[in-house]
């Protein structure tokens, strides 16, 4: 999550989490995408409430704005229910670079998607890795199973991304100023933030060889 979208004001829930309130500042502060996968869905009433600090180690947090983030329900439920030691990297947390310090590749042809931390003695960025790691690909032949669709979501964008790209460098071969404009304004709208899968599609060395006007 950009710098910007970590210092938005954030309301109070005291008698339930599940409310427009709550639901309306998810769509404006993580673009209606799950905080775990960044799977972008038609709005936030359809994600559950997930407690960043599950609420069996901190009962008090279970209101706390601070400790609840979107989430898809299969994320949710494969997350385990206790932190490990160090924790995680939090998204909204400005001393937190999850971008940064969290590698992440599509291996397309192994139909995977892989995490590592940048920097192994990080114990927060190797749990946050683990953890990605797992909610992506599965570590049960069910979890392998209800993931799929995950990584087809995934696999399906980065695969468009990629022919895009190839348009658009043949675009500005050729001077096709139309075709040229067209593949740059849909590339910018798939590599936006408020899109699905943003932190590994602009991880990719395709995406990344593009000029910065292309990233919000």
């Amino acid at each position: 999550m950009p710098a910007i979208q970590q210092t938005l004001t954030k309301p109070k829930c005291h008698e339930s989490y599940r409310n427009a309130d709550l639901f309306e500042a998810f769509d404006e502060c993580f673009f209606k995408k799950c905080y775990l996968t960044e799977g972008a869905f038609f709005t936030s009433w359809s994600m559950d409430v997930e407690h960043f600090v599950p609420q069996i180690e901190r009962p008090d947090l279970k209101y706390n704005w601070t400790n609840l983030y979107p989430a898809s329900h299969d994320a949710n439920m494969m997350k385990p229910r206790n932190t490990p030691a160090g924790g995680y990297l939090d998204c909204c947390d400005p001393n937190d670079d999850v971008e940064n310090e969290i590698l992440c590749f599509i291996d397309y042809e192994n139909d995977t998607v892989h995490f590592e931390a940048r920097n192994s003695t990080n114990i927060k960025a190797v749990n946050t890795a683990k953890l990605l790691q797992k909610l992506h690909n599965g570590d049960t032949i069910e979890t392998k199973r209800k993931t799929a669709e995950l990584r087809n979501a995934i696999h399906g964008k980065y695969k468009k991304i990629l022919e895009l790209i190839d348009d658009w460098r043949v675009a500005r071969e050729i001077r096709d100023v139309e075709a040229e404009f067209r593949t740059e304004r849909i590339l910018k709208g798939l590599l936006s933030r408020k899109t699905s899968f943003t932190m590994l599609m602009r991880s990719t060395k395709a995406v990344k060889r593009l000029p910065p006007s292309f990233f919000d």
